[in-house]
This record gives structure tokens, C-alpha cells and sequence, in this order.
């Protein structure tokens, strides 16, 4: 898969994400689910071979917050699950790329690393198909293509199953576990903690100290 990539965030509006999130924290999943998203697209902004973004939502503020940083959005309209979502931004991406590899990440990701996703990219690249498993082992953060009219998502559910059989090479033996984890329980946010979350969700934490320094939009490379 030689060439930049193009990295799609697929996002559900805030306000129905994260339903198994309830507000232990004093702090709701609609607030859980914005920082997840803000971390997540830090973080790919900042990994190297990424050349293009495609937010797919019809959550305003995610698709205006997209746009300031430099991300293209595509309307989850009409809105017909995951998939579909999916595939309706590899269209776009033929459009505006044209054979150029692509992936799917989930935005969910408060722990990312840009560096550890560079390493899952360039592993990917080595293959016309491949996916990552999240850290339970059922479910897919990451799911690449060398080209976007090969992309054949199946996610939700046992999805890390359905990649495999569909044909896609299964990434493993690569430390990491920024990529791997995906938020969607205490239990999960917990070990995020422990790993070391993105400064949104720092916030939404109420912690103190940043683990990135502030993002600003000139640092964006186009």
C-alpha cells in the first residue's frame, strides 16, 4: 500500500454514544464521547503518512470542529448504521485521493498515540486488506485498505471475526495498545487512565496535568 493515507473517523452524534457510560464520574457520555473524538483526531493529525482526514457525522459540532483542524466531513445522511457511514466516506475518498490506501479508525481512542498508529499503518501497508482487533479481541479499531473500493467494513458486534474471514490480514505482535483501546465501559476508561489519556479527556476527567501540549490549528499539515 505505498502512497499517504487517508484515515476516516467515523462519528456518532455525542448525545447517543457511549450509552454504557453513565455519569459515575459526574460527568455525562455526551462529554465522554466529544473528548474521546477530540483525542482520537489529535492524535491521527499528528501521525506521519497521514495526509487526509474524513469525518463521517451528522453531529455539528464534531463536523465543525473537523473542519477548523482541517479534516474534510461527510454527511451520515441517511443514517443507516456503521457500515454504511463507512462505506459512504471510501466514495468520497476515491473521489478526492483516488487510489490512495485508507482506513477506518474508531474515534474512541483517548489513549492514542500518533507513533504506535503509524506503526499499525505501516504494517497495514504491506497489505491489500488488514485490521486490527481492539483489546478484547472481538471487536476492530482499525480497518485498512490499499484501496478505497476494496474496503469491505464489517463492524460492530464480533467484528475482528468477520474481518478475518472476509479476507482481511489479521495485524498482531506490535506493541500497541493506544490503538487497541477503545473506550466504551469504566472498565475500559479505567485502564485508559492507567495508560494515559489525550488532554480532552483529561479534562473531562478533571485531571490537571496535559499529556500532549495544546494542539493548534497551525500545526495541522496540510
Amino acid at each position: 500500500m505505498p502512497g499517504t493515507w487517508t484515515v476516516v473517523l467515523p462519528v456518532k452524534p455525542f448525545h447517543q454514544a457511549k450509552s454504557r457510560l453513565v455519569s459515575r464520574h459526574g460527568t455525562s457520555r455526551q462529554v465522554f464521547a466529544h473528548a474521546f473524538f477530540r483525542d482520537t483526531l489529535e492524535a491521527v493529525l499528528e501521525t506521519i503518512d497521514v495526509g487526509r482526514i474524513l469525518v463521517v457525522t451528522d453531529d455539528q459540532q464534531a463536523a465543525s470542529e473537523a473542519e477548523f483542524l482541517g479534516a474534510v466531513t461527510v454527511s451520515d445522511q441517511p443514517r443507516s448504521g456503521l457500515n454504511a457511514a463507512v462505506r459512504r466516506a471510501a466514495r468520497r475518498a476515491h473521489v478526492l485521493a483516488g487510489k490512495a490506501p485508507i482506513a477506518v479508525l474508531t474515534a474512541d481512542l483517548p489513549t492514542l498515540r500518533s507513533t504506535e498508529l503509524g506503526h499499525v499503518l505501516a504494517s497495514a501497508a504491506e497489505h491489500d486488506q488488514a485490521f486490527l482487533a481492539d483489546h478484547t479481541g472481538q471487536g476492530t479499531t482499525l480497518l485498512a485498505a490499499a484501496h478505497p473500493q476494496w474496503l469491505n467494513p464489517s463492524f460492530e458486534g464480533n467484528s475482528a471475526h468477520r474481518h478475518r474471514l472476509g479476507g482481511a490480514y489479521e495485524i498482531t505482535g506490535l506493541d500497541v495498545p493506544s490503538v487497541r483501546l477503545d473506550v466504551d465501559t469504566h472498565d475500559d476508561l479505567r485502564v485508559a487512565r492507567q495508560l494515559g489519556v489525550g488532554r480532552y479527556t483529561q479534562d473531562a476527567l478533571g485531571l490537571q496535568t496535559p499529556r500532549h501540549p495544546p494542539y493548534t490549528r497551525e500545526d495541522h499539515r496540510p
